[in-house]
């Protein structure tokens, strides 16, 4: 089935499956039924994720993610739009947890994932995009701390504690990352 500009879209029953799931692939969309629902029903589901399925659609067509061995590579084939959707997911952790900063900047760095200025301005390193969702937010909701508390003291990991059980854990997984093995490369039309 075709919806208003978006991929085939497939739906499959499985008697497993307890919620309506959408799952995007890159040349399709897969619709996953629970036993007891309705074909017709997924379909207005799918209708009603209309706006969320474009904007995951725009997401992975602006970057795409390849993870090796030890290393993580994204090839960007739209910078204006991957910076744009990291800007937004960024800003809607923000506004989610009623951070305030003041101005984003979107760079490739080699020695910071991100950092907070002493004016609130927020630097992302576009590398935190080859990085899983959890690492990812983890350091948006870090840089929004610094908004508070400019320091990584006893305060600090108090603060983190409201957003993660274990905040020290996450940061000891993330630093099994090293920016010098994430790699970005640009479509040839890019850069």
């Amino acid at each position: 089935m075709k919806t208003n500009n978006l991929p085939e879209i497939q739906y499959r029953t499985n008697k497993k499956a307890k919620y309506l799931r959408i799952t995007i692939k890159r040349e399709n969309i897969i619709v996953t039924i629970p036993k007891g629902v309705s074909q017709k029903r997924a379909e207005k589901f799918v209708i009603a994720k209309k706006d969320w399925l474009k904007k995951q659609l725009i997401k992975k067509d602006a970057c795409q993610k390849y993870t090796k061995q030890n290393s993580s590579e994204i090839v960007i084939t739209n910078l204006k739009n991957t910076k744009a959707h990291l800007r937004n997911n960024f800003s809607e952790i923000a506004q989610k947890h009623k951070f305030e900063f003041n101005r984003i900047f979107i760079r490739i760095q080699k020695t910071r994932w991100g950092s907070c200025s002493m004016k609130n301005n927020i630097n992302l390193n576009l590398k935190i995009l080859t990085l899983p969702d959890e690492l990812q937010n983890y350091i948006f909701i870090h840089e929004l701390v610094h908004t508070k508390i400019k320091n990584h003291q006893k305060e600090f990991w108090d603060e983190m504690q409201k957003y993660f059980t274990e905040p020290k854990k996450i940061a000891k997984k993330l630093r099994k990352y090293n920016l010098a093995d994430c790699k970005i490369s640009f479509a040839s039309n890019e850069k």
